[in-house]
């Protein structure tokens, strides 16, 4: 058996776009440019990784915390990191939180309003498999839990709507399935 091995940096960010339906797979032309926020993250846009503009001094923030190799000197072996920044990189990006979004709107416009065929279809899109009936069980206890949690912090703000707290607990669980181990990781 071969040992795990997590995605690369730009594996990871072109399956992030993928699964939330953003990846732009033009091929050949300009780089992508990079932009620098206010609050120092660099991000790109859309293309995929192979075409991202690489600058010394402002590299890509995902691709950076994911160990992208150093533009300077040459990298002969690529660095292979594990540590808390990735994870909270993962979990508090906004535009990890967008490609959720995204990644949520898709499975639900597919899947209808069936929580097993939403689960299923979100299983296949990241993971390229069906859930196991332990899976799919926690799946639906946890989406009620969360759906329930987002109809009353909607109503505590004056927006009880029933179908935006299903869509919130929902992207949820997207962004936990691309924060998880079983995304993250080859076997």
């Amino acid at each position: 058996r071969m040992p795990l091995r997590r995605l690369e940096a730009e594996e990871l960010r072109d399956s992030l776009l993928f699964v939330s339906g953003q990846l732009d797979q033009t091929r050949f032309g300009p780089p992508e440019p990079v932009r620098v926020l206010p609050d120092g993250l660099v991000q790109s846009g859309k293309r995929r990784s192979v075409y991202v503009e690489q600058l010394r001094k402002h590299p890509p923030s995902l691709l950076e915390s994911f160990d992208l190799p150093a533009m300077n000197p040459n990298c002969l072996q690529r660095q292979d990191s594990l540590v808390a920044l990735q994870a909270l990189h993962l979990l508090n990006d906004s535009v990890i939180r967008e490609l959720a979004g995204r990644l949520a709107d898709r499975t639900l416009s597919v899947a209808g309003d069936s929580r097993a065929q939403q689960i299923g279809r979100l299983y296949m899109t990241t993971l390229g498999r069906p859930p196991t009936a332990k899976e799919e069980a926690a799946c639906v206890e946890a989406l009620a839990k969360l759906t329930d949690q987002w109809s009353k912090s909607l109503a505590a703000a004056g927006t009880p709507a029933p179908q935006e707290a299903q869509r919130k607990a929902f992207t949820t669980v997207c962004h936990t399935m691309m924060n998880s181990a079983m995304f993250l990781y080859i076997d």
